[in-house]
C-alpha cells in the first residue's frame, strides 16, 4: 500500500508538473522572438497597406498638407536573385491623386508613373531595402521595441509597444527618406538631426502559428528647424497568404520601357516622377 501510494504521488506530481507547464502563459518577448524567427524564413509576400500622413503648422500663416498613400505588393523568391515584385503604389496629395505601378524581375526595376516608363538595373540588396522603403515596415528585432504589453484575442496575440531611441531615428530617416524626393534611399541626409518625436507607438497582430499578420504604427513628429510644424503618421500593414504561394503579375510590355542609368545601392523613389 506505501508503494502504491508512493506511485500515486510521483505520478501526481508529474502531471501537475506537464500541465502547469503547458498553462504557462507566454511572454510578449517571446511571442515577438518566435514571430521574428518564423518571418525571416518567409520568402514571399502578399502586402496591403495604408501610410497616412498629416503636415500641420500653427504659425500665423496657419496651413495643413495631408498625403495618403496605398500600396499593394506581391512578390516571390525575396531570399534570391531571382526575385520577381509586381507592387501597386496610390497617393493622395493635395487634392491630385497619383498612380504608381512598380515591378522587379531579372535585376531590374520598373516603374509606370503616369504612362512613363522606365527601367533601371538594379541589383538584388538594392531591391530588398527599396521594397522596406516603400512599404514602411520596420525592423521586427526584439531590440528595437519596449513596454511591450500582450494581450490574447482568439488565437491571435496583439502586441502593444513603443520604440527605443535609435529605432526611431532609423525608421525616420527610412521613411522621410522615400517620402522626399532628395532623401531616397541610400542618401547621406539625417532626418533625425531634423525631428523630435512627441510619441510613437505601435501595435501588432500575430496568429497561432507565429505569423505577424498585421503591423500598426502611430507617430507624432515635430520639426526642430520649425517648432510649430507638427507632422502625424500612421502606416497601417496587413500580410496575406504568409507562407503560401503567391502569383506574381507581370505586363507584357517590359521590353519597351525605357532605360535608366543603373543603381547599385538605391531605387528610384516613388515621389521622384512627380
Amino acid at each position: 500500500m506505501k508503494r502504491l501510494k508512493r506511485v500515486l504521488a510521483l505520478t501526481l506530481a508529474a502531471v501537475m508538473l506537464f500541465t502547469l507547464g503547458g498553462c504557462k502563459k507566454k511572454t510578449p518577448e517571446e511571442v515577438l522572438e518566435a514571430a521574428t524567427k518564423k518571418m525571416s524564413k518567409v520568402t514571399s509576400a502578399d502586402m496591403i497597406g495604408n501610410i497616412k500622413m498629416k503636415m500641420s503648422s500653427t504659425s500665423s500663416t496657419s496651413s495643413s498638407l495631408e498625403m495618403n498613400m496605398g500600396l499593394k505588393m506581391k512578390a516571390t523568391d525575396m531570399t534570391s536573385k531571382d526575385m520577381k515584385m509586381d507592387m501597386d503604389l496610390t497617393m493622395g496629395i493635395a487634392g491630385q491623386d497619383m498612380v504608381i505601378k512598380a515591378y522587379y524581375t531579372d535585376g531590374y526595376y520598373y516603374m509606370n508613373y503616369s504612362g512613363q516608363k522606365q527601367k533601371q538595373k538594379m541589383d538584388f540588396t538594392a531591391m530588398q531595402k527599396q521594397m522596406e522603403n516603400s512599404t514602411g515596415q520596420f525592423d521586427m528585432s526584439a531590440d528595437n521595441y519596449k513596454d511591450l504589453k500582450m494581450e490574447k484575442k482568439d488565437d491571435n496575440y496583439i502586441i502593444s509597444f513603443k520604440f527605443k531611441e535609435k529605432a526611431l531615428n532609423d525608421y525616420i530617416n527610412k521613411m522621410m527618406g522615400q517620402m522626399n524626393s532628395t532623401g531616397a534611399a541610400g542618401s547621406n541626409t539625417n532626418y533625425a538631426d531634423q525631428v523630435k518625436f512627441d510619441s510613437m507607438s505601435g501595435t501588432m497582430t500575430v496568429n497561432k502559428d507565429s505569423e505577424i499578420t498585421a503591423q500598426k504604427i502611430n507617430m507624432v513628429l515635430s520639426s526642430k528647424e520649425d517648432t510649430k510644424l507638427k507632422i502625424k503618421m500612421i502606416v497601417d500593414l496587413k500580410y496575406n497568404s504568409i507562407g503560401k504561394d503567391v502569383k506574381v503579375t507581370l505586363p507584357d510590355d517590359l521590353d519597351t520601357y525605357k532605360e535608366a542609368p543603373a543603381a547599385s545601392t538605391t531605387a528610384p523613389a516613388a515621389t521622384t516622377a512627380q
